[in-house]
């Protein structure tokens, strides 16, 4: 049975967030790695080719980043969990199309959701969900087919996981969020506390941890961040990488 690292950064700074991310995607060989994490303070993500002025959220929140994945932007606070996997692009997890490597992966979440007392959480396909709005620029408020939704606490069928990959040099960076309760900058959207009992980001991280494991059938072996991928993301994500990202998206 193959096995993957396992990362877990709560509390993490929005600079170390990114930064650590990058530093896995740049790590061509490292073994594959699931990374669950928490930000503090909450912070805004805009998608990779996204200004502020997609994004009008952006202007008024003091903490905004650009992620290395692309889509509209992320609310993360403290009642959401993000995730990553970062492996090489011929690991067998993720070889084939895309979306096959999408679908594998949301199935993944979807077990873990379920286990959490979601109930009838399923990928989109072709039905209409109601969390869709124009002119946020928010993830979470655009959908595709192959989104994860389910019925939040207005009723209608409404997006509550937002995914993304960047692939590069070899490697693939997939990014993801679950809401596990409700942020005011994304309203209309699924969260777990609308269908089960509040969880922490921790709580849900094991039960993605699981769902991991049983879908792509393999061991995860927790492990802390070595001292190179710690420098690396201090590089990545430090003081300057912030204020480099307010220049670009601004431009």
């Amino acid at each position: 049975m193959a096995v993957w690292n396992l990362i877990e950064t709560w509390d993490a700074s929005p600079g170390f967030a990114m930064g650590l991310d990058e530093a896995l995607l740049r790590s061509v060989g490292r073994p594959p790695t699931l990374r669950l994490y928490s930000w503090a303070p909450d912070a805004l993500s805009l998608g990779y080719f996204q200004r502020f002025g997609d994004v009008p959220a952006a202007a008024a929140h003091p903490h905004v980043v650009r992620r290395l994945t692309g889509g509209g932007a992320i609310h993360h606070h403290p009642r959401e969990l993000t995730f990553s996997v970062t492996l090489d692009a011929d690991d067998p997890a993720y070889r084939g199309s895309v979306p096959d490597s999408y679908e594998r992966a949301h199935e993944a979440v979807i077990r873990a959701l379920s286990a959490l007392g979601v109930s009838e959480v399923r990928m989109r396909r072709a039905e209409a969900v109601g969390s869709d709005l124009r002119g946020t620029g928010m993830c979470f408020h655009e959908s595709t087919p192959q989104d994860i939704c389910w019925r939040g606490a207005a009723g209608p069928l409404a997006k509550g996981v937002g995914t993304a990959q960047r692939r590069t040099a070899g490697r693939i960076l997939h990014h993801g969020s679950i809401k596990l309760g409700p942020s005011p900058l994304e309203p209309e959207v699924a969260t777990v506390a609308d269908q089960a009992a509040q969880v922490s980001p921790v709580e849900a991280g094991r039960a993605l941890r699981d769902g991991f494991a049983q879908e792509f059938g393999v061991d995860l072996e927790p492990v802390a961040p070595d001292p190179e991928l710690l420098e690396a993301a201090a590089a990545l994500g430090g003081a300057a990488f912030l204020v480099a990202c307010d220049t670009l998206a601004r431009s």
